[in-house]
C-alpha cells in the first residue's frame, strides 16, 4: 500500500512539473505579438513606441497609448494561441469574424462583384445597382460609382460631396454644423465643423486635427483643445493653421503638431469680453466675432471683424491694426446703425462683412453680407465691386449681368481663382456666383431654391452655402451648411 501511495505521489509531482514546464516552453516559444493570455501583452505599447525613430516620437506614442488596454485576442475562443491587440481593434476584429460567419456573400445585381457581411471586406458598396461597384467608371450622378467613399470626384463641371451628409448612406462621415473650408498651399483641404477642425488629405480621407465636441477656449493639443464655433481658416506655407473664432472673439493658431494657442485677442465668450474693439499688441487687441481670415501679399494676416464691421490686420511683427471700415454709428434715437458708403478705407462703411479674399495685386475683396454686395479695397479706398448695396436681410435679390446692376442676397464668402475670377457664396440665394470681366453669373445652384442634389453644375442644388475656397486646379470647395456637407465643384 505504501509503495502504491508513493507511486501515485510521484506521478502527481511529475504531472505538475510537466504542466509547469509546458507553460514555460509555451511562453518562451511565442512569436512577437502572439499570446496565450492577457498578461503576455503587457508592455506592448512600449514595444511599439520603442520602434519610433526619435525620443520625441516615443513620448508622443506612449502618451497616445497609455489609456489603451491590450488584450490577448483569440478568434476561436478555445484557441491556444492568440494575438496581442488593442481592445478597440479586437472588437472590430470580432465583429468582422461574426459577419463572416453569417455566410452571405453574393452578387445580387449581377455586376460581377459580390457583396455581403461574409465578404471580407464587403466589396460592392451597393449590390442593388449595376452602376455601382469597385472599378466602375465614376459618372456625374448621385452615386459613389466606384465605391471609394466619394461622390462625383474628378467629373468636370460636376458638383459632388467630399465630406458629410445626413441623407446619403454612402457618405459615412457625418457633419453637425459645417462652417468653414480652406484649401492649403499643399492641396490639403481644411474644414470646420461646429467646435472641431478637420484635415482632409489628397485621397479624400478626413480626420479630426483639433477640437472636441464641447465648446471652450482651452489651449491644448489635438482633441483636447477646445473651440467655440470657429469659421474662417488660413493656412501658411509652413502648414500652420489660423482660425477665426466668432464666439470666442479671437484668432487661434494650430501648429503642425496640433498644438492650439491663442494668437490675437482675448479668447473669451464672457459678456464683459464681447462687443470690444481695440488695436495694439496681440494681447491688447480685441475683436467682436472675427469670422474670416486671409493672408495679404506681405505675409500679414487680414481679419474680417464682423460685428465691429471693420477689417483689421495682424502684422508679422505682432501688432493688430485697423485697415478699413468706420464701424457703426449712433443715430438720433440712440441706435447703432451701419451704412454702405464708399471712400477712404477707414471712413468707408460696411454692414457685417463676413468674407475676405486677397488678389495677387493686393486688392482685398469683401463679402459685405448685410449690405448684399461685394466691395473691394485698393490703394487705400473702398469701392463697390459688384451688386447693389442695400442694407438689410430682406433687401437683397438675384440678378446676373453687369456687376454694377447685379444683385446678391446675404453673400457670406469670397475667394479668387488663378484667372482673376471672384467666387461668391451667395447664401440667401442658395447658389454660387462668379464675378469675372465685369459680369456676374450663376455657376451652380438654383436661385431661391434650397435643396440637395449632386450632379452637373446646372442641375445641382445647394442649401445655404456659407463658404467657398478655390484650389490651384480650379476646383471650388463649398460649405453647404444647410445640407451638412462639404461639396466640390470640379473645374
Amino acid at each position: 500500500m505504501k509503495r502504491l501511495i508513493g507511486l501515485v505521489g510521484w506521478i502527481a509531482v511529475m504531472a505538475v512539473f510537466a504542466v509547469f514546464s509546458s507553460l514555460l516552453v509555451g511562453c518562451t516559444s511565442l512569436k512577437e505579438g502572439e499570446c496565450k493570455r492577457d498578461s503576455h501583452c503587457d508592455g506592448m505599447a512600449k514595444k511599439i513606441c520603442d520602434k519610433e525613430p526619435t525620443e520625441a516620437k516615443i513620448d508622443e506614442c506612449l502618451r497616445a497609448s497609455k489609456h489603451e488596454m491590450w488584450i490577448c485576442y483569440k478568434e476561436l475562443l478555445d484557441a491556444e494561441i492568440g494575438k496581442c491587440m488593442r481592445a478597440k481593434d479586437a472588437r472590430v476584429a470580432r465583429e468582422r469574424y461574426l459577419r463572416k460567419k453569417s455566410g452571405k456573400c453574393e452578387d445580387a445585381d449581377g455586376d460581377g462583384v459580390k457583396a455581403g457581411d461574409a465578404c471580407d471586406p464587403p466589396i460592392d458598396c451597393d449590390d442593388g445597382d449595376k452602376a455601382v461597384r469597385p472599378g466602375a467608371s465614376e459618372i456625374c450622378d448621385m452615386k459613389d460609382n466606384d465605391c471609394d467613399g466619394l461622390i462625383n470626384e474628378g467629373m468636370s463641371r460636376c458638383v459632388g460631396t467630399v465630406l458629410g451628409g445626413k441623407q446619403d448612406p454612402v457618405v459615412q462621415f457625418m457633419l453637425t454644423l459645417p462652417a468653414g473650408v480652406e484649401v492649403a498651399p499643399n492641396g490639403e483641404v481644411w474644414a470646420v465643423d461646429q467646435h472641431q477642425v478637420y484635415r482632409i488629405d489628397k485621397q479624400g480621407k478626413a480626420r479630426r486635427f483639433a477640437g472636441s465636441n464641447k465648446p471652450g477656449n482651452d489651449d491644448k493639443q489635438g482633441k483636447f483643445a477646445r473651440f467655440d464655433k470657429p469659421r474662417g481658416l488660413a493656412v501658411d506655407v509652413s502648414g500652420n493653421v489660423y482660425v477665426a473664432e466668432c464666439n470666442n472673439n479671437c484668432v487661434r493658431k494650430i501648429d503642425t503638431e496640433g498644438n492650439v494657442k491663442r494668437y490675437a485677442g482675448k479668447c473669451s465668450s464672457e459678456a464683459d469680453d464681447t462687443g470690444l474693439d481695440k488695436v495694439g499688441t496681440l494681447d491688447q487687441a480685441r475683436f467682436w466675432c472675427p469670422i474670416d481670415l486671409a493672408f495679404d501679399t506681405d505675409g500679414s494676416l487680414l481679419v474680417a471683424d464682423m460685428l465691429n464691421s471693420k477689417i483689421k490686420r495682424i502684422t508679422k511683427d505682432g501688432k493688430v491694426e485697423h485697415v478699413a471700415g468706420r464701424g457703426g454709428k449712433e443715430d438720433e434715437n440712440g441706435y447703432i446703425v451701419f451704412g454702405n458708403s464708399d471712400g477712404i478705407a477707414k471712413k468707408a462703411e460696411f454692414n457685417e462683412p463676413a468674407g475676405i479674399a486677397v488678389g495677387p495685386d493686393g486688392t482685398l475683396y469683401i463679402a459685405d453680407t448685410k449690405n448684399n454686395c461685394i466691395r473691394k479695397l485698393a490703394k487705400g479706398r473702398v469701392t463697390t465691386f459688384a451688386g447693389v448695396c442695400r442694407g438689410g436681410t430682406d433687401k437683397g435679390g438675384h440678378k446676373d449681368g453687369p456687376a454694377s446692376r447685379a444683385m446678391f442676397k446675404i453673400p457670406q464668402s469670397v475667394d479668387m481663382d488663378a484667372g482673376g475670377g471672384v467666387w461668391v457664396a451667395d447664401t440667401g440665394n442658395h447658389c454660387i456666383r462668379l464675378i469675372k470681366g465685369g459680369n456676374v453669373s450663376t455657376v451652380t445652384g438654383k436661385p431661391g431654391q434650397q435643396g440637395y442634389y449632386d450632379g452637373p453644375v446646372d442641375e445641382a442644388l445647394l442649401n445655404e452655402p456659407w463658404t467657398v475656397s478655390v484650389a490651384k486646379d480650379g476646383a471650388v470647395y463649398i460649405v453647404d451648411y444647410g445640407n451638412y456637407r462639404i461639396r466640390r465643384l470640379a473645374p
